[in-house]
């Protein structure tokens, strides 16, 4: 049988489609009590709460116009006859900000002499601090209660980031480990 004869019996009888399975990072267990615990202390305070919670993250926007390989997917009646072509190093710009029911913090941008730059501890740390100074800026008074919300990347769990974080935003930091 013919790859597209194949393929037109999955689609038009069976109703079978291609789809790309997400890779997610694995919880263990004592994850999963953190995350119970802090989604039943946000139900226990939610209207306040969400009005206090910072929610952040970086991404990196490729320069070069080419979409992600991975989630772009071509059907048609034919193979194509293109080949994408991209540079090994594509020029690219890494950007954080962060969001509040308050409003956006943001766009910060991590670079230097104006080239994106891997998000390290130390750089992470800095964008913490322009975070903050714009913070105190927009809402001083409520420096003392705003929960600060990130991923578990490196740079955000390294001693260096939780140490800030901790002087900073207290017990009000919500991180993997």
């Amino acid at each position: 049988m013919s790859r597209e004869t194949y393929k037109r019996v999955l689609v038009n009888y069976i109703r079978a489609y291609p789809y790309r399975i997400p890779t997610l990072q694995t919880l263990k267990d004592s994850d999963k009590k953190l995350r119970r615990a802090m989604a039943v202390k946000m139900l226990e305070e939610t209207p306040i709460f969400l009005n206090l919670l910072w929610t952040s993250d970086e991404a990196h926007f490729h320069l070069d116009g080419k979409t992600n390989s991975k989630t772009n997917v071509f059907w048609g009646s034919s193979r194509p006859n293109e080949v994408a072509i991209k540079p090994l190093h594509s020029l690219k710009c890494t950007v954080w900000a962060a969001i509040s029911a308050r409003g956006i913090i943001g766009p910060i941008f991590i670079e230097e002499s104006g080239a994106a730059m891997t998000v390290t501890k130390e750089r992470y740390v800095e964008v913490l601090k322009t975070f903050k100074k714009k913070l105190q800026t927009i809402h001083p008074s409520l420096m003392s209660k705003f929960w600060f919300q990130q991923d578990g990347a490196s740079s955000h769990t390294s001693n260096l980031s939780r140490d800030w974080l901790r002087e900073n935003f207290g017990g009000r930091v919500i991180t993997q480990d």
